[in-house]
């Protein structure tokens, strides 16, 4: 039987390259969780001595913002209270007189104005003995690449992790904001719910004072419609004076009260209105920080300001023979934190940095092991390499 040839084959050699896509973020984000944890640990332990048995308030700047936000509102109310109050007593004084000449009443006209008005390689040729010399060296070069990737700490994740910390330091209570249960404040207990009542009932006071006028000027124009159907002209002339006498005395009140009840009203349709981002009306968060307020707190803020991490694949052909794969991974981030006085002075404060490093690979097993250490103890083990850093700053490690 013939020999018959056999099909010719060829095998195309694997290049050994290492690749990461885009989805491949998870390394490093954690490390900047970790590390974002590890600020927290430092920040916890340098205030210690200044929470300890204290209550503690995590104050993000939206919670300092709801501070200055209340404090305009006691202000704005109490501008509302004065001015219904000042319509009011107009009002009274109007009721009450019988006559009243035109110098004081230009005088009454601008000051009911006044009170409305107030108002926030080439490569080259060598010898075949050179040439064989760099092919030995070249087992040891390698290409090493980064791949960055953009990270994000989540903030209430952050604030979570400083607040365990800082009760593990022995602060009596720490509260996170957007963690706080608010309740119902007790009887006379909420400034700001003290002082929407007042207005209001300022509000009801000042047109209780005018409703006599008003109730005069239905009866007189009731009159004045009898006296047009009887067609009686003398009634009918002096019943228009009346009316125009009593709408005249009537407009310098009426016309504040109107733009008074315009401006609150505007008020409160600001404080109905929702945050999308939290779900709260303005005067549930002003309720809050009002309620935190009256605890007596000390003010801790800290908020991660940046963080980040890369992908590192280095190659070469000594270490793609005898240790596998070059690839590693870092992650960081970076917390600005102030201790706040009670006047909004800061204490103490200033910035943290740490970047934390990761590997696979030969190491791949140590990283299995870290990350149970993780999830069961919330605090890594961690080997730290000193470094030349600014006293603020520190930088982490881990292998």
């Amino acid at each position: 039987m013939p020999d018959t040839p056999s099909p010719s084959t060829s095998v195309t050699p694997l290049q050994g390259k290492t690749t990461i896509d885009d989805k491949m973020f998870f390394d490093p984000e954690r490390l900047s969780y970790e590390s974002a944890v590890e600020i927290a640990t430092t920040i916890a332990a340098e205030i210690e001595d200044s929470v300890r048995n204290k209550i503690v308030v995590i104050a993000g700047i939206r919670l300092l913002a709801d501070f200055a936000n209340l404090q305009a509102v006691y202000v704005l109310l109490d501008c509302l209270r004065r001015d219904y109050d000042g319509v009011a007593e107009q009002a009274r004084s109007l009721v009450k007189r019988t006559s009243q000449p035109e110098e004081h009443l230009e005088s009454f006209v601008s000051g009911a104005a006044a009170v409305a008005a107030a108002t926030i390689s080439s490569p080259t040729t060598a010898t075949a003995v050179v040439g064989a010399a760099l092919g030995l060296i070249s087992m040891f070069r390698q290409d090493v690449e980064y791949h960055g990737e953009k990270t994000l700490v989540d903030a209430l994740a952050f604030e979570i992790a400083l607040a365990a910390e800082v009760r593990h330091r022995g602060a009596q209570s720490v509260y996170v904001p957007d963690l706080v249960v608010l309740t119902a404040p007790k009887h006379d207990e909420s400034t700001l719910q003290r002082n929407l009542n007042k207005v209001q009932e300022a509000k009801s006071a000042a047109w209780a004072s005018v409703a006599p006028l008003v109730s005069e000027l239905v009866r007189v124009e009731a009159d004045l419609d009898k006296a047009a159907k009887k067609k009686d002209q003398v009634a009918l002339d002096s019943l228009s004076v009346e009316v125009s006498a009593i709408r005249r005395d009537l407009a310098p009140v009426v016309d504040p009260l109107g733009r008074l009840d315009e401006r609150l009203a505007d008020l409160q349709n600001q404080l109905n209105q929702t945050e999308p981002s939290s779900g709260l009306i303005a005067l549930a968060r002003l309720l809050r920080a009002e309620a935190l307020q009256l605890s007596d707190p000390v003010y801790l803020h800290a908020s991660v300001v940046s963080s980040g991490g890369y992908y590192r694949i280095s190659r070469n052909l000594f270490r793609t023979l005898f240790m596998g794969d070059g690839l590693s991974f870092a992650g960081g981030a970076t917390v600005r934190w102030a201790l706040l006085n009670k006047d909004g002075s800061v204490a103490r404060g200033g910035i943290r940095v740490v970047g934390l490093k990761g590997k696979y690979g030969q190491g791949s097993q140590d990283e299995a092991d870290r990350r149970q250490s993780v999830l069961r103890n919330g605090s890594p083990p961690r080997q730290r390499v000193a470094k030349s850093v600014p006293s603020n700053t520190t930088q982490s490690d881990s292998h």
